[in-house]
C-alpha cells in the first residue's frame, strides 16, 4: 500500500506542492477507474475494452514517474496529452458507439489541465475537445447514426456505467480542487496570523526601542543644559569682555545641539526631523539672546521637508555660525535674515542665507567661519560667499543621508 502512499515532495512554494499532491491524486484515481473499467468491459466483452486497458497503463506509468521524478508538470502534460489522444483515438474508430462519455473524459482532461498546468493547458484541451466533437457530429455521427440507433441493451448498459464513473471522476476533481483551496486558504490564514503575531511583537519592540531613544535624547539635552548652565556661573567670574564673549558663543553652540535632542525626543519619528520647524525655532532662540536691543526679521523657507538626525548636528551649527555671526557684525538697529532650502539630485540639497545688513569688519578667517568650513566638510558640502549690493548671500551644496 505504500505505493498508493503522497510522495514527499520539497517544493518551494505551497501552490507548487499543492499541485503535486493533485496530480498525484488524479493520476491514482484514474488507474482505479482504468481498471475498474478494464475489468468491467472484459467482462462484457465490449470494444472499449483495449483503450481503458491502455487508460489504466498509462496512469500507472504516470503514477511511477510522479514518485520517482517529482517532475509534476512534465508528467501532466505527457499524461493529459495521451489520454485526449486515447479519448479522440476511440471517437473516431468506433463509430457505431454513442460517445457521449467521452465528452465527460474530456471535460475531466479540460478541467485537471486548467487546475494543474494553467490557463494556456486548460484552453488548449478545450479547444482539442471543440474540434474533435464538430468532426465526429459531422463527419462521423450521421453516417452512422442507423447503427448508433440499434445499440443494444448490453451496451447501453455499458454506456451508463462509463457516463456513471465519468461524472463521479468530475466530482472527483472537483472535490480535490476543494481540498486544494481550503489548505491554501488554511495556509494564507495561518501565516497571517503569524505575521500578525510578528508584527505585534515588532511593533512593541520598536516603541521599546523608540521610548528608550527619546529619554536617551531627554537626558542628553538634560546634560547639554547642565553644562550650559556650568558655563554661564563660570562666566561671571571672568573680566575680560572677549572672554565672556568666547563663553556665550560656546554656550549658543551647545543650545543648537541641545535643540536637535530636544525636537527628536519630541518628534514621533527618530530617524527624521522636520527641518522648517527646527531652523525657525533655532533663529528665533539665537535673535532672542544675542539681539536684545535691535528688530530682526526672519523668513525660512524649505520645499525640504526632513534632515537625517546625523546631518542635522552640522547643518544646526552651520546656521548657528552663520545667524550669530550677522547679529554681530551685521546690524546695527534691524535688519532681515532670510533662509532657503531646496532639494536637489539624489541626496543632495542646497541652502542659500541672506541678510541685508552692512558687514563692519572682514570675518573670514575668524572662529566662527572656521567652523562653517569643517561642518560643511562633514556634509560632504561646499559654499561661496556673495556680497550684494543689498546685503550678503551664502550659498550651500550640501549632502544628507536621507531626504524626504
Amino acid at each position: 500500500m505504500s505505493f498508493f502512499k503522497i510522495p514527499e515532495n520539497k517544493f518551494p512554494s505551497f501552490q507548487e506542492r499543492a499541485q503535486f499532491v493533485f496530480v498525484w491524486r488524479i493520476t491514482i484515481g484514474y488507474a482505479f477507474i482504468g481498471l475498474l473499467l478494464s475489468v468491467f468491459t472484459f467482462i462484457q466483452d465490449n470494444s472499449l475494452f483495449n483503450y481503458y486497458l491502455v487508460a489504466f497503463l498509462i496512469s500507472l506509468i504516470g503514477s511511477y514517474l510522479l514518485r520517482s521524478l517529482k517532475a509534476y508538470k512534465e508528467v501532466a502534460i505527457v499524461f493529459y496529452f495521451t489520454l485526449a489522444a486515447i479519448v479522440s483515438f476511440a471517437i473516431f474508430a468506433l463509430p457505431e458507439y454513442l460517445h457521449l462519455q467521452e465528452a465527460l473524459w474530456m471535460v475531466v482532461i479540460i478541467l485537471t489541465s486548467f487546475f494543474t498546468l494553467g490557463n494556456r493547458w486548460g484552453i488548449f484541451y478545450l479547444i482539442v475537445n471543440t474540434i474533435v466533437y464538430f468532426f465526429y457530429y459531422n463527419y462521423v455521427f450521421k453516417p452512422n447514426a442507423h447503427f448508433i440507433a440499434e445499440i443494444s441493451s448490453n451496451e447501453l448498459f455499458v454506456l451508463s456505467i462509463e457516463f456513471a464513473i465519468a461524472m463521479f471522476l468530475i466530482g472527483f476533481v472537483m472535490i480535490q480542487y476543494g481540498v486544494l483551496i481550503n489548505q491554501a486558504v488554511k495556509k494564507t490564514s495561518d501565516a497571517y496570523d503569524e505575521l500578525k503575531a510578528e508584527k505585534q511583537i515588532v511593533e512593541f519592540q520598536n516603541k521599546e526601542k523608540t521610548i528608550l531613544l527619546q529619554e536617551i535624547h531627554h537626558r542628553v539635552k538634560n546634560n547639554l543644559q547642565v553644562i550650559v548652565s556650568l558655563l554661564r556661573l563660570q562666566s561671571r567670574e571672568l573680566k575680560s569682555e572677549e572672554a565672556k564673549e568666547t563663553f556665550e558663543d560656546a554656550i549658543t553652540r551647545i543650545l543648537t545641539m541641545s535643540l536637535i535632542h530636544q525636537k527628536l525626543y519630541q518628534n514621533e519619528s527618530l530617524m527624521n526631523i522636520d527641518i522648517k520647524d527646527y531652523l525657525n525655532t533655532l533663529i528665533k532662540n539665537l535673535i532672542d539672546t544675542g539681539s536684545v536691543d535691535k528688530n530682526i526679521i526672519f523668513v525660512v523657507n524649505s520645499t525640504l521637508k526632513s534632515v537625517s538626525a546625523k546631518s542635522i548636528v552640522p547643518l544646526g551649527l552651520i546656521i548657528n555660525e552663520l545667524v550669530s555671526n550677522t547679529i554681530k557684525h551685521a546690524f546695527e538697529k534691524s535688519g532681515r535674515i532670510e533662509l532657503t532650502l531646496t532639494p536637489g539630485e539624489g541626496g543632495d540639497f542646497k541652502m542659500t542665507y541672506f541678510d541685508d545688513g552692512i558687514w563692519k569688519e572682514n570675518i573670514e578667517k575668524t572662529f566662527g567661519t572656521q567652523l562653517i568650513d569643517v561642518f560643511t566638510e562633514q556634509l560632504d558640502g561646499s559654499y561661496e560667499r556673495e556680497i550684494a549690493t543689498i546685503g550678503t548671500y551664502y550659498h550651500f551644496e550640501l549632502t544628507d543621508e536621507v531626504i524626504m
